[in-house]
C-alpha cells in the first residue's frame, strides 16, 4: 500500500510539471552525506560520487550528490532541496548526526519519498514515512566482536575498553550487539557493567583514539593484573592503538605487563591499512603475534545499495523498511578473501 502511493504521487507530479511545460527532464534524486571528516565517511563521498555519475549515464533520472561540512549546513540542503519538492524524486540520506531529526520530519511532511543510510533517526514521523533504513549489521559487529572475544577466552574477571565511535545510534547498536552476546552465554546485567568500560567518544578519529587510549593506559583503570581486551567501532581508532604501542609515549615497563595480559584488539570497516597489518605487510607495523587482532566488516559501498534501494522502490518494488546487510570476521587467515576501501601501499 505505502509503495502505491509513492508512485501516485510521483506520478502526479510528473504530471504537473508536463502541464506546467517544463519538458520531460528527469527529476533529481538527491544523495546526501558528510564530507570526508574520516576514512570511512571519505570512501561513502566516493562511492556516492560513482553511483551519483552512474544514474546520470543512464538517464532515467538527475542525481547529485550533496556533501555536508556540517550538521547546519546539511540541515539547510534539505531546506534548499525541499523549497522546490516537486522536482524531487527522492532523497538517500546519512544523517550527519541526530540533530537531522526535525529536518527529516519535514522530508516526510513534504511526502518526497527518501532513505536512510548508515544512521537511522526514528520518530513516529520519520517511521511512517521513510522507504527504508539502509546499514550495515551494527548490532552483528557488537555481536560478532564479543562472540570473538568469547571464543578467545573472555571471562567474567577481565576488563574490556570499549572505544567508541561517537553518540549517535551507530555505536548505540554496536554497543548492544555486544552486550547482547554476553547476555546470550550467560552473563547477568551486572557482570557485564562491571567489566566492560566505555570511553569517551573518540569522533571515528584515529587521534583522538590514540589520545583516549593513551589517557586509559596510563590510569588505575588499566589493570595490567587483569586479562584485557579492546572492542574499538572503528579500524581508525584501532590504527590509533596500534600506532601507540609502536610508539615511544607509553611506559615501557608498564607496556611489558599489558602485553603479557593483553588478548585482542578489534575494529570495524575495512581499511586497507589494517588490511596490510593484518597480511603482515604494514610499511611499519608488524602483524602482533602476542595478541589477537581482526576487524568487522562495514563495507562503504553499501551508499550504492541505499541507491538502488531508492530506485527499486520509486520502480514500484516493496522495499523492507529495515534493510541490513551482513557482516564478516576479518583476520590474518581470510583477509585475501576481502576487498578493502581506501589506498594503502603495502610492503612487498
Amino acid at each position: 500500500m505505502k509503495m502505491n502511493k509513492l508512485a501516485t504521487t510521483l506520478l502526479a507530479a510528473s504530471a504537473m510539471t508536463l502541464a506546467l511545460g517544463f519538458g520531460a527532464s528527469a527529476e533529481e534524486i538527491a544523495v546526501m552525506v558528510p564530507s570526508a571528516d574520516h576514512g570511512w565517511t571519505g570512501a561513502v563521498l566516493g562511492y556516492a560520487q560513482e553511483k551519483v555519475d552512474a544514474i546520470n549515464e543512464e538517464g532515467t533520472y538527475t542525481a547529485k550528490l550533496y556533501a555536508a561540512t556540517d550538521v547546519e549546513n546539511q540541515i539547510q540542503q534539505v531546506d534548499d532541496l525541499l523549497s522546490n519538492a516537486g522536482e524531487l524524486a527522492g532523497i538517500v540520506i546519512l544523517p550527519y548526526d541526530n540533530g537531522l531529526q526535525s529536518t527529516l520530519e519535514k522530508i516526510a511532511a513534504a511526502d518526497v519519498p527518501f532513505v536512510q543510510f548508515d544512521r537511522v533517526i526514528s520518530s513516529d514521523v520519520i517511521d511512517a514515512k521513510v522507504v527504508a533504513n539502509v546499514k550495515g549489521d551494527n548490532e552483528g559487529i557488537g555481536y560478532e566482536t564479543a562472540k570473538r572475544f568469547l571464543e578467545d577466552g573472555l571471562t567474567k574477571d577481565d576488563y574490556v575498553y570499549e572505544m567508541i565511535g561517537d553518540n549517535s545510534s551507530v555505536p548505540e547498536l554496536r554497543s548492544k550487539g555486544f552486550r547482547d552476546c554476553l547476555t546470550e552465554n550467560g552473563w547477568s546485567d551486572e557482570e557485564i557493567e562491571s567489566v566492560v568500560v566505555k570511553s569517551a567518544a573518540t569522533g571515528w578519529s584515529r587521534d583522538t583514539g590514540k589520545e583516549l587510549f593513551e589517557s586509559w593506559f596510563g590510569s588505575a583503570q588499566c589493570d595490567t593484573s587483569k586479562k584485557l581486551w579492546i572492542y574499538t567501532h572503528d579500524d581508525e581508532i584501532a590504527m590509533g592503538v596500534l600506532e601507540s604501542l609502536n610508539g615511544a609515549a607509553l611506559d615501557e615497563s608498564k607496556k611489558t605487563e599489558f602485553y603479557e595480559n593483553f588478548q585482542a584488539l578489534s575494529a570495524s570497516s575495512g581499511l586497507a591499512e589494517i588490511y596490510a597489518v593484518l597480511k603482515d605487510k604494514h610499511q611499519t607495523l608488524a602483524r602482533p603475534e602476542t595478541f589477537d587482532l581482526f576487524s568487522v566488516t562495514y563495507d562503504p559501498a553499501m551508499i550504492k545499495e541505499a541507491v538502488d534501494v531508492m530506485e527499486k522502490s520509486l520502480a514500484g518494488e516493496e522495499i523492507e523498511q529495515d534493510y541490513i546487510i551482513p557482516v564478516s570476521v576479518v583476520d590474518k587467515d581470510n583477509v585475501s578473501e576481502f576487498q578493502p576501501f581506501g589506498s594503502y601501499e603495502e610492503k612487498q
